[in-house]
């Protein structure tokens, strides 16, 4: 449940470093771990029909929605500054590149490529399931809600959603986002930036390694605010079931699958935005 509002806690620091930082930039945690994908068979009709209704059942078209909104207008708020030529082009770059229709057919083909028939299937009993589908409908209503105080959850239910958010890979989600992100647009705009602003290698790599370690704690504060009022109606009995689908091997596939479509998928509409951003507004990448 990757929610705009929890990226653009860290997205505002992507965009400061964005000015000042090359393009020697270390790929977010998930890619440097996961190495080259592995060469897998074109799925059948069937398998592509069984993944259309697990994208479905998902949350999946609600988060993009959220994930879309969120970068589009950090883009918009980063430089006020800009002229209304400008802004303009922004707003046209972010909303073409970051389309949440774009990017849910980007995440649809990589989980295609990825599938494990077998825990395909077992993910789809579960989303089939009325608990899933319960679970499923409040997580899809709260990504439009504004920001909503949990009154006094109880320290189980805590711990509870922290569980979730570490086995759905929530926080560090959001978080490769936006280090993929950050690791875009630093880049492309090096070959714009003057040469004694420039930074090494090893000074960018400590500066993004720092800005993850920064980043990290308010992301994953918001995202489990974020799930604390998803869940606010659902009892502890329905989320430790919810935990156990998580923890199987079919709920494992599912979440690593999709968090990874979800990060590349980012990364893709991050790189041609990047691109078109420094070259049509070439005072982004002026000093502050």
């Amino acid at each position: 449940m990757v929610r705009g509002r929890t990226l653009m806690l860290l997205f505002g620091g992507a965009m400061l470093m964005w000015s000042a930082a090359p393009a020697e930039a270390v790929a977010p945690r998930g890619l440097v771990e996961r190495g080259p994908a592995p060469r897998l068979e074109r799925p059948s009709q069937t398998t592509t029909a069984d993944v259309d209704e697990l994208l479905d059942l998902s949350p999946l078209r609600a988060q993009l929605e959220a994930l879309a909104g969120g970068i589009n207008a950090q883009l918009r708020e980063a430089h006020g500054e800009l002229d209304a030529h400008d802004r303009g082009v922004v707003d046209r770059v972010a909303a073409r590149h970051f389309d949440s229709g774009i990017l849910f057919a980007r995440v649809r083909l990589a989980l295609g490529r990825n599938v494990d028939p077998a825990r395909l299937d077992a993910t789809l009993a579960w989303y089939r399931s009325p608990l899933g589908r319960r679970i499923t409908r409040h997580e899809i209503a709260a990504f439009p809600a504004g920001r909503a105080a949990v009154v006094s959850p109880s320290d189980e239910r805590v711990a509870l959603v922290q569980l979730l958010d570490e086995r759905r890979g929530v926080s560090e989600t959001a978080l490769d986002v936006a280090m993929a992100l950050m690791r875009s647009l630093a880049r492309v705009a090096e070959p714009l930036r003057p040469a004694h602003l420039r930074v090494s290698r090893d000074q960018l790599e400590s500066q993004l390694t720092l800005a993850r370690i920064q980043g990290f704690t308010p992301i994953r504060i918001a995202c489990l605010q974020d799930m604390l009022l998803a869940y606010a109606e659902l009892t502890d009995a329905e989320l430790t079931a919810y935990l156990g689908f998580l923890e199987s091997p079919a709920g494992q596939w599912y979440t690593g699958a999709m968090n990874e479509a979800v990060v590349d998928a980012a990364s893709v509409a991050a790189g041609l935005a990047a691109v078109e951003l420094v070259t049509l507004v070439p005072r982004l990448t002026e000093s502050r």
